[in-house]
């Protein structure tokens, strides 16, 4: 779409909003959990948001399940902290399963908008400042350090300074337009995990409907794969959660893959609409097949797809497929995680395709055995994803710090990872456990505006003291 030419900017003054000891940008569930998190310690806190509400892919991808809290096999917690409030928030209104129940089922499914009212009311009481519709466009960068980044909104472009900023993005944009390193998809071919366009379908009959602990799903499946195979453009049959709220006749869809650069606008608009036009017609295909939606129609398409993998930050420490699979314990650590590597196929095959490859996660047992990740990279796919031992692995705090600028932190979907562990990391679960360990050390850290010199024996016994599992 592009014709190459290029337009000058004519150079502008901003007005400054304000002066912050911490600034976080993004309000999806790690930046909400980083910014509670600084601003209990006494920050000056602000916490940025692109869109009207909170929760990120938890409420504009509409991913209505908390995953990544299973503890070890042996018993030891991997989540708790701000993470169980937000949860005990939401099941307090009947929308969330209830945070011990939702531990030994390994799974918490909540109501999107539940979590919306829950963190506004977590991050007010909490003494951040919130400004929502306010998307991140430039940083400023002095002497190795960013000073100030560019918000454009309404009010047209304006500028907020702070001594420690953390990346809560989930497409490390704010590293991004720093200057600061960053690593994107696979080393085979660049390629990142598929997204998803998460659908809702109403007026169900939830006792019939194929449902995790409800009616069986084995016949759906298999009908699913049959019209697979026909043709439609779903990659599989998912079986979702009930919800905790025993009022509602709706469940949500996780079936359609989509393929591309994140970060390319064009793909994102083919994207969404591709999606769309994909759950209209899965949505049609539910309605004639699947017992118990009979009556049902589509309620809904999330606002935003759900992404799974960008721009991964350089730190001054990675986390790589070898930790996750061994179960690496470090001294260093401010998280932990035991969700094993869940690698959506970054072909983002449907229909014949995807019924092909049994399953949706590159392995060597993949069924497209003419997939170039089989022919000529077979050394990047682990034979298997499960953390050793049933364990978990650490997620050390020099993930979380940027390795060029040393006032910035990162959190989620962002910290320095390899391509592998990213799919181990990207889940609700850990990315608020780094959310509120990014927060606790940017409080630490803004008083003297240098995050790489946060002691981190402190920030350990400050976290758990905070209830969090480190």
């Amino acid at each position: 779409m592009s014709d190459n030419r290029t337009i000058r900017e004519p150079e502008r003054e901003l007005p400054v909003i304000d002066t912050y000891d911490v600034v976080v940008a993004g309000g999806g569930a790690g930046g909400i959990c980083a910014a509670v998190a600084a601003a209990r310690a006494g920050a000056k806190t602000l916490l940025l948001e692109r869109y009207g509400f909170l929760g990120g892919i938890a409420t504009a991808g509409w991913v209505d399940l908390l995953l990544g809290v299973a503890p070890a096999r042996t018993g030891e917690m991997v989540v708790g902290g701000i993470f169980r409030e937000m949860v005990d928030g939401m099941a307090a209104l009947g929308c969330a399963r209830p945070f011990d129940e939702g531990i030994a089922k390994r799974r918490i499914p909540f109501e999107p908008e539940a979590f919306k009212l829950v963190a506004d009311e977590i991050v007010l009481d909490s003494g951040a400042d919130l400004l929502l519709h306010s998307p991140v466009s430039d940083a400023i960068v002095e002497d190795g350090r960013l000073a100030a980044i560019v918000l454009e909104g309404k009010p047209g472009a304006r500028a907020v300074e702070a001594g420690i900023f953390v990346d809560a993005t989930g497409d490390a944009d704010l590293v991004a337009r720093a200057g600061g390193h960053w690593k994107m998809g696979r080393p085979a071919d660049g390629r990142v995990q598929a997204m998803s366009l998460i659908f809702q379908m109403g007026g169900l009959d939830p006792d019939r409907v194929p449902t995790r602990d409800g009616a069986d799903d084995s016949e759906a499946r298999q009908m699913m794969t049959d019209a697979m195979r026909e043709g439609l453009p779903a990659y599989r049959w998912h079986t979702p959660e009930r919800s905790p709220d025993e009022r509602q006749d709706s469940l949500s869809f996780n079936i359609t893959h989509l393929g591309g650069d994140p970060l390319d606008v064009e793909v994102l608009t083919s994207g969404e609409i591709e999606g769309r036009r994909a759950s209209w017609e899965i949505a049609r295909w539910m309605r004639e097949n699947v017992p118990g939606m009979e009556q049902a129609y589509l309620q809904l398409t999330a606002h935003m797809l759900a992404v799974r993998e960008s721009r991964r930050m350089v730190g001054l420490e990675t986390v790589t497929c070898d930790d996750v699979l061994s179960g690496r314990k470090r001294e260093d650590a401010i998280a932990r995680c035991t969700f094993g590597l869940d690698v959506h196929c970054p072909m983002a095959h449907t229909g014949p395709e995807a019924a092909q490859m049994s399953g949706l996660t590159c392995r060597p047992y993949c069924g497209k055995r003419d997939c170039h990740m089989l022919t000529e990279h077979p050394d990047e796919l682990p034979e298997h994803g499960g953390v050793a031992d049933g364990s978990w692995y650490d997620i050390p705090y020099g993930a979380l710090v940027s390795a060029d600028l040393r006032n910035l932190l990162t959190c989620g979907r962002s910290v320095s990872a390899d391509h592998q562990a990213m799919a181990s990391l990207r889940v609700m679960g850990p990315a608020m456990a780094t959310g509120q360990a990014a927060g606790e050390a940017a409080a630490m850290a803004a008083a003297f505006g240098d995050a790489t010199s946060v002691d981190v024996t402190e920030l350990q016994r400050r976290l758990r003291a905070n209830e969090a599992a480190v």
